[in-house]
């Protein structure tokens, strides 16, 4: 997926947060549900003690007294009115807090009460003069009062819908006392505290889970950067086997392994000495007895197949070291290098252009890019006359494009060319032909870079030769 970080630092991060965070949500619902359960337990239980107990007081009083108590007792947060019809609407609100309210209401008026109750998110009316001071003449019922939200309604109360319980008992002369209790707003705010606590809990663990990510990723970073550099120098210093048991054994194997390359190199490169001596040595003795022969035709026939396999046993052997890093990293200024070449060019009679320009030097092997730049100089003139070299030079990596304007290749052959011995000239005739070594040693020097080689024909005609080198 695209949205997804591509290092494992990220994905691991990105991971973990996404899983504290929905934890603690969820966390954090269950803590408020139980909250509101407990407040409005307790809260409900009041309320139905003190509604219960001013019902059983109006009972035994008479219309006078009721009234006057009932003026006495309409105070905030419990209003308290005897001239509100009884509500002809089924109050089926059947929420949590709603049938705990009406169980705790059952348990203190008693079963053969008649009573009703709503709770919901309103407020009462502002009072006015003459009036009730929380109902206007026309209201029918509680559930119809005309409310306002205060200035500070919190979002908890908004989602909920709890915040004025309306209770309409039946007195036992049949009269209807409505009572309103509103909760106050801090009440049934958000806990403040409790979700500051989760907020801290949740940055501490992701700040530490953060810690613990990058602790546990960072030897795969430092062993992919080894890897990288593996391939440029083969004699780097070896990791530090250090940190956890499976980073250490990471680490181990690391090291074995470049040492086990080290050890193969040095066996290869003995080897190939020994090979350029032994096959060198016949062909001198040739040469000098070549030299003596009176038959002159005879003797440059001779001298030219010698020639020949002097040429074929150096172009093999530079073909076996082109990979081999003998040669120390160095930073060097290619501008000065592609001049160079350049001018070799010219003093052979041939054009090669420049285009471009390398903004700082270049960490590699001198001789060994110069070789793989020259074969590929080299093969571009000889297929296709006029040269240009393109650079392109990016912070992360380094693009030479050598192109020439011949016939170019057909695509079906754009890699096989790059096989050792494998030449498109049918004639097998090395002075046109080459050895068939040119492109697999330019290939081998890019690779021992950390980079690549390719080839592409040009839409308008002509090969490309495309260098990469990482930076």
């Amino acid at each position: 997926m695209r949205l997804l970080p591509q290092s494992l630092l990220g994905r691991l991060t990105l991971f973990l947060t996404g899983g504290l965070i929905i934890a603690q949500l969820f966390s954090a619902a269950i803590l408020l549900q139980d909250r509101d359960q407990a407040l409005y337990h307790a809260i409900g239980g009041h309320v139905a003690q003190r509604i219960a107990a001013i019902v059983k007081l109006l009972d035994t009083l008479d219309e006078i007294e009721r009234r006057q108590l009932a003026a006495a007792l309409d105070l905030p947060p419990t209003r308290l009115s005897l001239d509100l019809p009884w509500s002809d609407e089924s109050m089926t609100d059947e929420r949590y807090q709603t049938t705990l309210f009406r169980t705790l209401l059952r348990r203190q008026l008693g079963s053969d009460r008649l009573f009703q109750v709503e709770i919901t998110g309103d407020l009462p009316s502002p009072p006015q003069a003459n009036r009730p001071p929380w109902v206007t003449p026309d209201t029918p019922a509680p559930r119809h009062y005309e409310t306002g939200r205060p200035p500070h309604w919190r979002m908890h109360a908004m989602m909920l819908g709890l915040r004025n319980f309306v209770v309409q008992v039946r007195l036992i002369d049949g009269a209807t006392v409505t009572f309103q209790q509103v909760l106050p707003e801090e009440v049934i705010a958000w806990p403040a505290r409790l979700l500051l606590i989760l907020l801290v809990l949740l940055l501490s663990v992701l700040v530490l889970a953060a810690l613990a990510v990058r602790a546990l990723t960072h030897p795969l970073s430092v062993l992919a950067d080894a890897a990288a550099e593996l391939g440029r120098d083969i004699r780097r210093p070896p990791l530090a086997e250090t940190g956890p048991l499976e980073v250490q054994q990471a680490a181990q194997a690391f090291n074995t392994m470049q040492e086990r390359l080290i050890r193969y190199l040095e066996d290869r490169n003995r080897i190939l000495a020994a090979v350029s001596h032994d096959l060198k040595t016949p062909i001198t003795r040739l040469r000098l007895r070549t030299e003596l022969l009176d038959d002159s035709p005879l003797q440059e026939k001779f001298q030219a197949d010698l020639d020949e396999m002097q040429r074929m046993v150096q172009t093999s052997l530079d073909f076996l070291r082109s990979g081999e890093d003998s040669e120390p990293m160095a930073r060097v200024d290619l501008n000065a290098l592609l001049d160079c070449l350049r001018e070799e060019a010219e003093d052979a009679g041939q054009e090669v252009r420049i285009d471009g320009v390398v903004h700082q030097p270049l960490r590699c092997r001198l001789l060994a890019l110069k070789r793989c730049l020259t074969n590929l100089v080299s093969n571009a003139l000889t297929y296709g006359q006029d040269v240009e070299i393109t650079v392109a030079d990016r912070p992360d990596r380094l693009t030479l494009t050598v192109r020439d304007h011949g016939p170019g290749i057909p695509n079906a052959e754009l890699e096989r060319v790059f096989e050792p011995f494998y030449r498109l000239e049918s004639s097998r005739n090395r002075d046109t032909g080459g050895s068939g070594l040119g492109l697999s040693i330019a290939r081998n020097i890019a690779h021992a870079h950390g980079g690549e080689l390719i080839l592409r024909n040009h839409p308008t005609g002509g090969l490309e030769a495309v260098l990469e080198l990482p930076r």
